[in-house]
């Protein structure tokens, strides 16, 4: 899978967890409503890194935290 689908399916995992929304989310990160859009719809291929940052702040982790799942192995992520 793309990067793009494996930061979609984590994020959606920890929004779920944490019960925090969507709009919340855009709310805390300062990202658009169509940047989140086009994350949870796999409209682009890569994610860029100062939304990766963003996100984390958000949901108080740190990229250690975030990337600590198999979605992110190696083997699983088409680069």
């Amino acid at each position: 899978m793309n990067l793009n689908k494996a930061f979609a399916m984590r994020l959606s995992k920890l929004l779920h967890e944490k019960g925090m929304s969507k709009y919340r989310l855009e709310k805390e990160t300062g990202l658009t409503h169509s940047a989140l859009r086009y994350i949870f719809n796999e409209v682009n291929n890569d994610v860029y890194f100062s939304t990766i940052v963003k996100v984390c702040s958000a949901l108080n982790m740190t990229l250690v935290e975030f990337f600590d799942d198999d979605l992110f192995r190696l083997e699983n992520l088409d680069v």
